[in-house]
């Protein structure tokens, strides 16, 4: 019951801080000498330490860089050890989870910027032997409009997560489960976000490059950026470097031990492996919103995005989501779930994690409270 309001209650409390901070600044200018920065900063502050007031959150890194605000925000809260009490660091390395999809999904743009592969390309020339693959193109992987039905979603997957927590998990095995299942639509005519699509993306990387989808995502990303901390996981449970603990499993549930590395990450693949750090994210999603990676015809049509279904405040493009002109992604993971989002506009960057997988109270569902807290009239 806590985490069901959370939301609602830090947009109560947020809405009362901003009402405050706006009257103190035309009432009493001359004497707090507050600059618009601080105001939303503090503001920004009050919401990361309402989330930790009044959810289950262990602890949340929260970074805003809004160069026209004057605003260089980066703040940590609670901890990243619920045993030891350990305090966050912003230096922390965490898992990515999804936003893995927007480098994974960035190479085969790039493919077909190259000539390898066109957009109307169907899955059948890769995977003749998957159903309706024939009906499929390359574009309904990208933007989650295949109707392919997730491995993630069944009972198969969730048998052998559960028995076999380090099980080793390919891409053949997580296409094989899907295969099992009847289409969500038919493919074309609605939206599903679907871990799947993005395991297909992947595998064709493989075919068409003859080299692995690390070595991809490296070379033509990681390294081009000097990404030192960002890794693409190809199995294991660790996370490398510096981290904290994550907690729980999609809900809150303190009986459970630390889910961080508890579980194989090669069972999110393409859909969700890698690890990165807020300061690596920061460079990389800018990167990811303005274009350095396509050609400027592709990254158009790669920003045009739809409703999700069911609607949600956010739509959804070529890999990349969109929320009032900030284009970035989400990620949800065993363990920590995260948001990075760019806006060229505003010239505004913001990555937020929390070290907890609580579906009901997510840095991504939490997107709306984060641009509102900077500006305040969107």
């Amino acid at each position: 019951m806590k985490n069901k309001f959370a939301i609602f209650l830090i947009f109560t409390s947020l809405m009362g801080i901003l009402s405050i901070t706006s009257c103190k600044k035309s009432d009493e200018d001359i004497n707090l000498q507050l600059t618009q920065a601080s105001i939303i900063e503090n503001n920004l502050k009050a919401v990361v330490d309402s989330v930790i007031a009044n959810t289950h959150v262990p602890g949340i890194v929260a970074a805003v860089w809004a160069p026209n605000e004057g605003v260089n925000f980066v703040y940590t809260a609670g901890v990243a050890n619920i045993e030891t009490k350990k305090s966050l660091s912003p230096d922390m390395v965490f898992r990515i989870g999804s936003n893995t999809k927007t480098f994974v999904i960035t190479v085969l743009l790039q493919l077909v910027d190259e000539g390898l592969l066109t957009l109307d390309d169907k899955l059948s020339v890769f995977f003749p032997e998957f159903p309706r693959a024939d009906e499929v193109t390359i574009e309904m992987l990208t933007n989650m409009r295949s109707g392919i039905h997730s491995y993630t979603g069944t009972d198969e997957y969730w048998y052998i997560l559960q028995t076999d927590p380090t099980h080793t998990w390919t891409a053949e095995e997580m296409i094989s489960i899907s295969a099992l299942y009847p289409y969500d639509f038919d493919p074309g005519t609605n939206f599903t976000y679907s871990n799947i699509n993005t395991v297909f993306g992947g595998r064709i990387i493989e075919m068409l490059t003859g080299s692995s989808l690390e070595y991809n995502v490296r070379t033509r990303i990681i390294d081009q950026l000097n990404l030192i901390n960002t890794v693409y996981l190809v199995g294991g449970s660790q996370v490398p470097g510096y981290h904290s603990n994550g907690y729980y499993i999609g809900e809150y549930d303190p009986s459970l031990p630390a889910s961080l590395e508890y579980f194989d990450v090669s069972w999110a693949g393409a859909a969700g492996c890698m690890v990165s750090t807020i300061y690596e994210l920061k460079p990389y999603v800018r990167a990811l919103v303005d274009g350095t990676f396509l050609s400027p015809e592709l990254q158009q049509k790669r920003m045009i995005c739809q409703e999700w279904n069911p609607p949600i405040f956010a739509k959804y493009g070529m890999g990349i989501m969109e929320y009032k002109e900030f284009y970035g992604h989400g990620g949800s993971i065993f363990g920590c779930t995260s948001v990075m989002m760019h806006s060229i506009e505003k010239n505004c960057t913001i990555v937020i994690w929390f070290n907890c997988q609580i579906e009901t109270i997510t840095p991504t569902l939490m997107l709306p409270v984060w641009v509102r807290t900077i500006y305040p009239d969107l």
